[in-house]
């Protein structure tokens, strides 16, 4: 494409398309998500077969609210960029845009609201890494009531740090007792709740495992899981203990 047909230098004008091949004037909003390299990767083989004109959306500081895959697959290819300026456009509206787009993962969010500074988010990426689990686990440790669309809101708020810390010690016990990885969803979340079970004693539950590791194993819900663990944990006991009260 002849670059000289173009405007070489991005200009002002609100809610109009312009075009222009100063790819440097533009950058990525803070907080938005990480740029997908495979979904770029897509982008720049369907442009190289057809180039639709599509224009990205900035805000009047050039950050790229809608568009920033379009934005690096165009850069890449050296087309030129059709663009709008939407005055005042911030997260609000990358999340709006996004909405009707390529869906955010935890990942997206989480990495998102750490670079805006917020300190929940701050925690549960620390969490994870310090435990090397993934995202979904580290918050359903800190708070398993949390509503994923709260999460995706940046409203995550952690709820008990000090048995979520707990319990992930408790896992990686486990896990070198047994012949699997605990860190799965049903176990997760079944002894985040049996944390809160005052019938239920974490030490007591590994000296029962010590000899009954080849009967514990992955169930498919919480349910069949406690009924497992409630197994293990009455053996051998002559007053049996409910565990599947205050669990559920």
């Amino acid at each position: 494409m002849n670059q000289t047909a173009y405007k070489s230098q991005p200009i002002i004008r609100e809610n109009v398309v312009d075009v222009t091949f100063d790819y440097e004037a533009f950058s990525f909003l803070k907080g938005n998500r990480p740029v997908d390299e495979k979904h770029v990767k897509k982008l720049v083989q369907s442009m190289q077969q057809e180039y639709l004109q599509r224009p990205i959306d900035v805000n009047e500081n050039y950050e790229i609210i809608d568009g920033q895959h379009r934005y690096t697959a165009i850069k890449e290819l050296g087309y030129p960029l059709f663009y709008v300026v939407r005055k005042g456009w911030t997260m609000k509206q990358v999340q709006v845009a996004n909405s009707n787009n390529k869906s955010w993962t935890v990942a997206d969010v989480i990495i998102s609201q750490c670079e805006l500074g917020n300190k929940q988010y701050q925690y549960i990426k620390l969490f994870a890494t310090k435990y090397k689990i993934s995202y979904q686990f580290a918050m359903i440790l800190l708070n398993p009531s949390m509503d994923g669309t709260r999460i995706k809101q940046g409203l995550f708020e952690i709820a008990d740090s000090e048995t979520a810390e707990k319990i992930a010690i408790f896992l990686k016990k486990i896990s070198k007792i047994v012949a699997f990885n605990c860190f799965r969803r049903p176990l997760v979340y079944t002894f985040r709740k049996l944390a809160d079970n005052e019938n239920f004693d974490f030490d007591v539950f590994l000296k029962k495992l010590e000899y009954q590791s080849d009967r514990f194993k992955p169930c498919i819900d919480s349910k069949h899981q406690i009924e497992l663990i409630e197994e293990i944990y009455n053996y051998r006991n002559q007053n049996k203990v409910n565990l599947r009260i205050n669990s559920k």
